[in-house]
C-alpha cells in the first residue's frame, strides 16, 4: 500500500521537476514533515533523559547492589519527569515500514518508465539513480567510473555519521558510541547493493534530520522548553 501511494507521489514531484534525483528529494522532505511531530517528541524525549542524567547515576551509583530497587526507582524518576522510554522509539518504529515501502519502489524502475513516456532515471544529468554502485562500475570509464558512483554512497554514509554522533549528544553510553561508527558502515553496504536512489533518499533524510536538530536544540528553545516545564 504505501508503494504505491509513494509512487504517486514520487510520480507527481518528477512532473514537476523532470529529475528523478530532485524527485526523491521532494519525497523525502515530505516524509520528514508528516513524520515531524513524531520527530519531536523524540528529541523532547532525548533532551528530558539528559536532564535526568545526573539523577540517573546517582541511583545507579546508591542502588549498583539492588538491581530490583534501582529498577524501581529509576521508574518512578521516569514517571516523575514525563519519560517514555517506549515514546523515544516510536519514531523509529513508524519510519520502518515508511522505509521499506521507499526501497521496493525504488528498486522496480518499471513504476516510473511505465507512467511516463520520456522518463530519465537521471540525477542532475549525471548519475544513474535506477543502478547499483556495481552496474555504474562495470558501465563507466576512466577514473570517473569511480568517483561519481561513490558520491551518493559516501554521502548516504558521512551524513548518517554526524547526524548519529549529533543525535546521542556528549553523554553517549559506550553502546551508543559503537552505533555512531557502526551505522554509516552498515548505510555504505546498503548503499553499494542498492540502487543510488536509495544513498540520495537516505542522505537527504540524514541532513533534514540535522538541520531539525540544529533548530531546535538551540539554547533559546532549550531554555523555553525548561521554562515550560
Amino acid at each position: 500500500m504505501f508503494k504505491n501511494i509513494f509512487a504517486e507521489i514520487l510520480i507527481f514531484f518528477y512532473n514537476i521537476t523532470k529529475d528523478y534525483g530532485l524527485a526523491i528529494i521532494l519525497l523525502t522532505l515530505l516524509v520528514r514533515l508528516v513524520t515531524l511531530p513524531l520527530s519531536l517528541k523524540q528529541i523532547r524525549s532525548t533532551q528530558a533523559m539528559q536532564r535526568i542524567a545526573p539523577e540517573q547515576k546517582a541511583l545507579q551509583e546508591k542502588y549498583k547492589d539492588n538491581p530490583e530497587k534501582l529498577n524501581k526507582e529509576l521508574a518512578e524518576l521516569y514517571r516523575a519527569n514525563n519519560i517514555s522510554l517506549f515514546g523515544g522509539c516510536l519514531p523509529l518504529l513508524v519510519q520502518m515500514p515508511v522505509l521499506f515501502a521507499v526501497i521496493a519502489l525504488l528498486r522496480d524502475p518499471a513504476i516510473m518508465s511505465t507512467r511516463i513516456a520520456d522518463f530519465s532515471p537521471l540525477f542532475l544529468g549525471t548519475i544513474d539513480l535506477q543502478k547499483t554502485f556495481v552496474e555504474l562500475l562495470k558501465e563507466g570509464t576512466g577514473i570517473a567510473a569511480y568517483v561519481v558512483p561513490a558520491i551518493l554512497p559516501l554521502l548516504a554514509a558521512a551524513t548518517t555519521y554526524f547526524q548519529t554522533r549529533q543525535a546521542s549528544g556528549h553523554n553517549a553510553q559506550p553502546g551508543m558510541a559503537s552505533m555512531t561508527w557502526l551505522m554509516p558502515i552498515l548505510i555504505l553496504v546498503f548503499s553499494y547493493n542498492l540502487p543510488q536512489g536509495f544513498p540520495l533518499y537516505w542522505a537527504a533524510g540524514n541532513i533534514f534530520q540535522i538541520g531539525q536538530h540544529l533548530i531546535f536544540n538551540r539554547p533559546s528553545v532549550l531554555e523555553a522548553r525548561g521554562g515550560e516545564k
